[in-house]
Parts: structure tokens; sequence; C-alpha cells
């Protein structure tokens, strides 16, 4: 097999449950669709969208999946990626590049032209900023605050923007705290993307692999069984199980994912199972 991928072996003309695969061949669960309209929506409202789920559970994707297909002429779209040490100054200090501001000397000055930049983008341009802030759950109630005032123009009649904190559950704790009940009711939608259930946990890997050029079965009833119970229907570590129990098949001069070829993946893979 020098020189050639592994995954040529089984058949498939691309790399198998790889993590960058276009959104057009992904999955489209209920879950997905839900999602889907609701950032619409809040597009729609130019209004404030918090959405959690597990680490894995494909929140980042989902948005994705959604954003990229914004016209550039009536959107805007600005993704940014929290940090733990992230404080109001600068939150700023990393949006203004985005939005195409010089970062000033000043802190005040900076935010002050990130907001009037906002403005005129919205009611001059006629292009929606989109702001999503991946990570969210590194952010500090300072920053959640300073974001609740992002929101605040023309004495809170306009919101020349669309926020989106994308994070883990924790969020939706931290925004639970009292001190943030005046951030917790300006979100306009909130959504808590689920796992997969089993039937779809079984439909998304049979989807994936036949969008990577195989319709043969790959994978037996059994072993799709066991991919749930081992991801538990979060799709990123689905993807984990999936590439190892293809890479042990093949391996093992196998073209079917069984029981057998289950049991040498999950072993290789212990060490990344739920907790």
């Amino acid at each position: 097999m020098t020189g050639t991928p592994w995954w040529t072996t089984l058949g498939c003309q691309h790399q198998p449950f790889t993590r960058n695969l276009p959104v057009e061949r992904l999955f489209p669960t209920p879950s997905w669709h839900e999602c889907r309209a609701r950032v619409l929506s809040v597009l729609d409202e130019h209004g404030f969208m918090v959405l959690t789920g597990e680490s894995g559970a494909g929140k980042s994707t989902a948005l994705r999946a959604v954003l990229q297909t914004l016209h550039p002429s009536q959107f805007v779209h600005v993704y940014l990626a929290a940090a733990q040490g992230w404080t109001p100054r600068l939150f700023y200090r990393a949006l203004a590049p985005a939005i195409d501001v010089p970062v000033a000397p000043w802190a005040d000055d900076t935010e002050r032209q990130v907001r009037q930049t906002l403005w005129n983008l919205a009611t001059q341009q006629g292009r929606l900023p989109v702001v999503t802030i991946d990570e969210a759950h590194f952010s500090s109630p300072h920053v959640l605050q300073e974001l609740r005032l992002l929101l605040n123009f023309a004495m809170d009649t306009v919101a020349p923007l669309a926020l989106i904190l994308a994070g883990h559950t924790e969020l939706r704790r931290k925004l639970r705290l009292r001190p943030l009940d005046a951030v917790r009711q300006r979100v306009t939608l909130a959504y808590q993307l689920p796992a997969l259930t089993a039937a779809e946990t079984a439909a998304d890997t049979t989807h994936h692999w036949r969008q990577d050029g195989v319709e043969r079965p790959v994978f037996t009833d059994a072993a799709l069984n066991a991919a749930h119970d081992w991801s538990p229907g979060i799709p990123r570590r689905i993807n984990h199980w999936a590439r190892a129990g293809l890479m042990a098949a093949v391996t093992g001069g196998q073209t079917l994912v069984d029981d057998g070829i289950v049991g040498v993946a999950e072993a290789e893979r212990q060490w990344a199972g739920p907790v």
C-alpha cells in the first residue's frame, strides 16, 4: 500500500469521515434543519442567538452550513473564537480587524470606531454584520456584558448587527447567573443542538460513506449500533470511531467493519471513549 491512500482499498473516492466535509455532503438531521431555521430567524430580526451543545455535537459545522451561504452584498460575516483571557478591550481588538477597523492606541477609540463601523455597514451600506463568537463558554461575565452593550444603539431602538454565541452547554449555565440577567434577557433565540439518536447515527454513517463514493454496505448493523454506544451520538466521535474501524478493516485485509473489527478499533481508541 506504499504511496496509495489507505481508503482507496475500500473503494473511496475521498478520505472518509474527515472534519472538512463540504456542507452540501453533510447528513441533514431534523436538528440541523431546526438550527438553520433559528439562525435565519435571528438574521431577519437582527437578533441575538445562543447555540449550545456538547463538545463535538456539530455546532460550528451547523453554523457554517448556514452562514457560508450568506451573500456578501447583504451580509458581513465575522467569525471569532473566544479565548479564556479575553477582556472587553481584547474583544474589540479582535473584532476591529475583521471589519477593517485599525486598532487605535486607546481602547475607547477602538470601541467607538468598531461601533460606528457596524452602524455604517448596516445603515449606510445595507450589509448586516453577523458576528459569530465560537467557544463562547470561555467568555467572562465582563465580556458577555460588553456584548449586551454592543447591541445597544440609538437608545436601544436599533441593533445594526446579528450576534451568535456558540459554545458548550456550560454557556447556558453561565448565562443563568444573576449578574447576567440583562444579557440573558437580550437573547432572541436559544437552541441546544442534541446528540444524534441511534437511528440518526446509523443514517449519518451510511450517508457519509455513500458520499465518499461507495454504495455497498461497509458497516454491519451491529457495528452501527456499536458506533452509537461508543459515541454516544456525538458526530465528531462518530467520525473518529468510523475512521478507526475502517483503518482496522484495511489493516486486517477486510472490506466490512463487523464485530471483530469493532473490538480492534475500540481497543485502539479506548483512551478517547466517552466519559
